[in-house]
């Protein structure tokens, strides 16, 4: 496959949004399930801290979240999400 400039940019940005233990944290908890922030501060991670790995995380378009009154709820952007960050756990797993 062959890249050009432009898409070799916008892959480096993805997976260097990916670069983050928090990142990968918060994408491998919304695997499981939806969450709120509130939630996602489980896994010890501050509030601010979960809402601006959030706002990369969307603009990455890896998560996206959804109101529920006063409440966002985030989930994976879609299946290619889901997909990818699968096979990264996977493959990290074996070594």
């Amino acid at each position: 496959m062959r890249l050009d400039a432009e898409d070799a940019e916008r892959i480096a940005e993805v997976m260097g949004g990916l670069a983050t233990p928090a990142r990968v944290l918060i994408l491998a908890r919304l695997l499981e399930s939806p969450a709120s922030v509130s939630e996602l501060t489980e896994l010890g991670l501050s509030q601010t801290v979960v809402s601006n790995h959030l706002r990369v995380l969307r603009h990455l378009h890896l998560a996206a979240g959804d109101r529920h009154g006063r409440n966002v709820v985030y989930h994976l952007e879609d299946e290619h999400v889901r997909a990818m960050v699968e096979q990264i756990l996977d493959h990290t797993s074996h070594y």
